[in-house]
């Protein structure tokens, strides 16, 4: 395999340094021989002549190691088969030659090998060759060493077309065209629930997000007509500079107290999406007018104030549409989904919510997953591993253009205002068997699915996550615990507002009397 096969990236946690040192080209050599347990993996290499090449190092210190520089060494990337616990090769085309292989060894350090360009699938044979081979010598040795069918992994993620909505793939990703078809003379849209519906599935173009996205946030109403929605920009407007004159006035009133928020927001801004050249270089305007929000944002809503993680959702709203006034109102509307805001009677905590929610789904669409974390409680029931997913709303589990996709299914709110919980329990689905099958603790579980983040398929994750929804929505009875999840937005959920179609399951976490006992 060339080096154009093999990948054009790598990410190493620390701690992962191999001390074995495996060119590509080497590898089946290796692997073809039945007598790789007799001898120290050091010994293979030598022998092979497959040692990292160090340009370093002096003739003399290369002849004292007992061999010599060899021209031409292809690629080389560092792992030690004796010393690993698992190996996982997950596929990422249809085709499956493109993916991740991630390494983790016996100390959960994590090492990850992009494969863009192909040669994955070759690697993985290689490897299931020398699965092969560590089973037999187990076997023929008594060894009290780790089964080999535990070490290597090969994960190709993919949703069945039983698992998909019915719906699924019958609408494109909606365009200026389609948007208008939608609205009548007045600019009016005649039907929110089918353009929610299509959003859901679809997402939007990029160049349709300023157009849209005010209306999905609720800054706009569905049924406003074009001159209406003149008329609330201006409001907005007006509105926005009084609440930049508050600001002013606050801030004069309580200084040291203003100035340390403002000081917190500042550290976030410069280190947010400084790789998106709309926020890119030193002292550059849209960074102030990022904090600007923020801050005012601050002063409008004391109660919540600014939370770390805020510039991370704040960015992209910023960046798409372009305007301070527009960004901010649909900012707020933003927060008012989010475990950031709080209720009107500021006694709920909506993480917790959010995670109560969450488990009982888990224990209805993922029984196994989660039998293995009842058995680890009451930490594992804590979830840790989703909270960086429910706080940001999965900005840093996906690429932006991806992530911004889930965003925009979660605010259509079709079927169900917790979409969000949907597309957890998919990951789970999708990617947690894996953490039964090495029966992983509940720290390592969060290491786990941290190693995937910015590598799973955002596009399988929506089809499943859209596809429990689905199921969901068929379900004949559905526990008591997650009535919440059932929109009345929507015509579909009026027949499961009765008696019969909710039952007790007995997973209350407050006093009150079930309804449904």
């Amino acid at each position: 395999m060339s080096e154009k096969e093999l990948s054009s990236s790598e990410d190493e946690d620390d701690g992962c340094e191999g001390k074995v040192d495996v060119g590509v080209g080497g590898l089946e050599k290796i692997l073809e021989s039945t007598q790789m347990f007799d001898v120290t993996p050091e010994q293979f290499a030598l022998e092979h002549d497959l040692m990292l090449t160090d340009t370093k190092t002096t003739d003399n210190d290369e002849q004292s190691r007992g061999r010599t520089k060899k021209a031409g060494t292809t690629s080389l990337f560092s792992v030690n088969l004796g010393k690993m616990r698992s190996m996982r090769v997950f596929y990422s085309d249809p085709e499956c030659t493109c993916g991740q292989l991630v390494i983790a060894t016996l100390d959960s350090h994590y090492k990850i090998l992009h494969f863009h360009h192909g040669g994955l699938d070759k690697l993985a044979k290689i490897f299931e060759q020398w699965s092969s081979i560590k089973a037999r010598s187990v076997q023929e040795v008594g060894s009290p060493s780790a089964i080999a069918d535990k070490q290597l992994i090969i994960c190709q993620p993919a949703a069945p077309t039983f698992e998909k909505d019915p719906e699924e793939g019958l609408f494109e990703k909606m365009t200026l065209n389609e948007w208008r078809s939608y609205e009548n003379k007045a600019g009016v849209i005649v039907d929110s629930s089918t353009v929610r519906k299509h959003i859901h599935f679809a997402s939007v173009n990029f160049d349709m997000r300023e157009k849209v996205w005010p209306f999905l946030l609720r800054v706009y109403p569905w049924e406003s007509s074009a001159d209406q929605r003149d008329n609330i920009k201006n409001d907005l407007f007006l509105e926005y500079q009084n609440i930049r004159k508050k600001r002013y006035r606050t801030m004069d009133n309580a200084p040291a107290r203003w100035l340390s928020i403002e000081n917190s927001i500042v550290k976030d801004v410069i280190r947010t999406d400084r790789k998106n050249p709309f926020f890119a270089g030193d002292n550059n305007p849209n960074g102030e007018t990022m904090k600007n929000i923020l801050i005012n944002y601050a002063i409008m809503n004391p109660e919540i104030n600014y939370i770390q993680g805020m510039s991370d959702l704040l960015a992209p709203l910023l960046s798409t549409l372009n305007d301070e006034v527009d960004a901010y109102f649909c900012f707020t509307n933003f927060m008012k989904r989010t475990v950031f805001s709080s209720t009107p009677q500021g006694n709920e905590n909506l993480m917790e919510t959010n995670l109560n929610y969450l488990r009982n789904m888990i224990k209805l669409f993922e029984p196994d997953f989660y039998q293995h974390l009842e058995k680890q409680k009451p930490d594992a029931m804590q979830l840790m591993f989703v909270h960086r997913w429910i706080l940001l709303c999965f900005k840093r589990e996906f690429p932006e253009n991806h992530a911004l996709h889930v965003w925009e299914g979660c605010w259509a709110a079709w079927r169900t205002n917790y979409f969000h919980l949907f597309v957890c329990v998919a990951i789970v689905s999708v990617y947690g068997k894996d953490v039964i099958a090495q029966d992983l603790p509940h720290d390592e579980i969060l290491l786990y699915f941290s190693s995937l983040a910015m590598h799973m398929d955002p596009v399988l994750v929506l089809q499943k996550a859209r596809g429990l929804l689905y199921e969901f929505t068929r379900l004949e009875k559905i526990p008591c615990v997650l009535e919440g999840l059932c929109s009345a937005e929507n015509e579909q959920w009026h027949s499961h507002k009765s008696f019969r179609n909710f039952y007790c399951n007995q997973s209350h976490t407050d006093k009150e009397v079930c309804p449904y006992q």
